[in-house]
């Protein structure tokens, strides 16, 4: 009944496209900048500089080409900077390497720490650290700003497909176990990471097969060339909505507005809660002074219900979290991503693709 024919080689050739950086261990980046820390007494002067903060305009080096949606949010972000935060935000675009070349380049900067800049934080780099694929580990080279947006990780089937529930799916896999393939979009990916965590959860084998992208695994499942897609909800939406597809369940803790019928996997008993994540940060050893002030400002700027709509016409909704909140779930999140990935085995595949 189930096709288990989609060519696996050519899938492992482009599965690591979006974690290529360098392997091995985190380093820390050099402190350029002249800042005191926060156990020294600032100067007058440095006192009448934060009350005025910030004087100049902000950089924002966004770590992917420009048009995606992580520039998107952060050109929208921009367009209100001047508002809320008063003063404007410039976009500078440096993809690469899954967003590795951007960040390698921002921890780097010199002064990076003067307040003055700002950068992405999404799920890939949260995810990078743990493979060892990034060079450095993000989560102590950078100050958590703001998390925006999160689009929810979905299971979806075929149109004509003989699961109608996720009990169906989880029934067939136990009784056949690895007779069920599901795309991802690359070893180590959020996809591939929710996909193998639903899997632990229920107690089920499926086969995973990776695809350069999340768009590669689309098409594959839309020609019915595998049984299962694990996908970012805003990939596969439209066909949802059409009967293309049919999404079995969320792997969040939330159902959405769009599709409330659909339910989460947690409400059917599997502790799964994944997304894609867009947030916002700055360096580490940012004057804390600063980073109230950019915490303040950002979170005016999101919770702002013209910017919340324009970001709908993207396609992406406010998931606001403010620093503090932000920061604890980052570590939340890392926890829970190496636990998944080392039970999981993707650890294991990821040093085999990159050594």
């Amino acid at each position: 009944m189930l096709k288990r024919s989609y060519a696996l080689a050519m899938a492992a050739v482009l599965a690591l496209s979006s974690l290529t950086g360098c392997a091995g261990g985190t380093k820390t980046a050099p402190q350029k900048s002249g800042t005191k820390q926060a156990s020294q007494e600032p100067s007058a002067k440095q006192t009448e500089q934060q009350n005025s903060y910030p004087t100049s305009e902000i950089k924002w080096l966004v770590p992917y080409t420009a048009g995606g949606s992580s520039d998107q949010m952060a050109r929208l972000i921009a367009k209100y900077a001047k508002d809320y935060i008063g003063q404007d935000i410039v976009i500078e675009n440096v993809g690469g390497g899954g967003g590795n070349v951007g960040l390698s380049q921002f921890v780097t900067t010199a002064n990076v720490n003067d307040g003055y800049n700002i950068t992405s934080f999404n799920t890939t780099a949260n995810l990078q650290p743990i493979y060892g694929t990034s060079g450095y580990d993000w989560l102590e080279e950078l100050t958590p700003l703001a998390l925006c947006v999160s689009i929810p990780i979905v299971i979806a089937v075929p149109g004509n497909s003989p699961f109608n529930t996720i009990e169906d799916l989880v029934d067939y896999a136990k009784a056949n176990p690895g007779g069920v393939q599901y795309g991802h979009a690359g070893i180590g990916s959020i996809t591939n990471v929710a996909g193998e965590q639903f899997c632990l959860e229920a107690g089920i084998e499926m086969t995973a097969v990776p695809f350069g992208s999340g768009a590669d695994a689309l098409t594959a499942v839309m020609g019915s060339q595998i049984d299962v897609d694990v996908a970012a909800l805003s990939e596969v939406l439209a066909y949802g909505q059409s009967g293309e597809l049919k999404i079995l369940a969320l792997c969040t803790d939330a159902s959405i507005e769009t599709m409330p019928e659909v339910p989460t996997l947690i409400s059917k008993g599997y502790k799964v809660d994944q997304k894609v994540t867009q947030g916002i940060a700055t360096a580490k050893n940012t004057d804390q002074a600063y980073v109230d002030v950019l915490d303040e400002g950002l979170g005016k700027i999101i919770n702002d219900e013209n910017f919340q709509k324009e970001l709908r016409d993207f396609g992406m909704d406010v998931d606001y979290l403010n620093a503090s909140d932000f920061s604890n779930f980052l570590k939340e999140q890392r926890e829970t991503f190496t636990k998944v990935v080392t039970d999981s085995g993707i650890l294991d595949q990821v040093k085999e693709q990159t050594n």
